[in-house]
């Protein structure tokens, strides 16, 4: 029999790692049997991992798109990538960030296409095109930390900085997935 789970896509600041938000979410995912993407990097990438990983007897696995170089031929991944707690690496050939609009495809696609629902902590550049990726491909998604730290971002997603919000709305988004299954 097939356990397929929900896949929750957790976006976020390479430099920062917003762990007073990261860190609860991370647990929250393990404890209601989700699966955890994340990009692969640092900060909240690895927050959130190391949380969801720490959780005693969660069912899902860390999963992450790692971005890669292409050496000798071969694409491997880029340095310090993935971080310590993804348990699957996808790899992918697709930049980090769009570089321009002959290259307009990154591993962001990937992020949120294979998400089921996309929860964004703050970040930069990254963070705002992954939640114009959301938007775009209708995905569910709320922003979660701060009010402050989103003032760059479009003014559509649900915002809060309240855990039990957040679960509320993961529990909302993959009603769907389950009456599917």
């Amino acid at each position: 029999m097939l356990d397929k789970k929900p896949i929750i896509g957790v976006m976020g600041s390479h430099a920062e790692t917003w762990e007073e938000y990261a860190a609860p979410l991370g647990r929250m995912i393990a404890q209601h049997d989700y699966h955890l993407l994340t990009g692969a990097g640092a900060g909240v990438m690895m927050a959130v991992a190391k949380a969801f990983c720490d959780q005693e007897d969660r069912q899902g696995f860390s999963i992450g798109v790692v971005p890669t170089v292409k050496y000798s031929g071969e694409f491997i991944p880029r340095e310090k990538y993935p971080n310590p707690y993804i348990e699957i690496p996808i790899l992918t050939p697709l930049d980090i960030k769009a570089q321009n609009d002959s290259t307009p495809f990154s591993r962001n696609y990937v992020n949120i296409m294979t998400s089921h629902a996309v929860i964004a902590l703050p970040g930069e550049h990254g963070t705002q095109n992954e939640v114009s990726l959301a938007i775009q491909f209708k995905k569910p998604l709320i922003l979660f930390g701060p009010e402050s730290a989103f003032d760059k971002f479009a003014d559509q997603p649900t915002r809060t900085h309240d855990i039990e919000e957040v679960r509320e709305f993961l529990e909302k988004a993959t009603a769907k997935f389950h009456e599917d299954e």
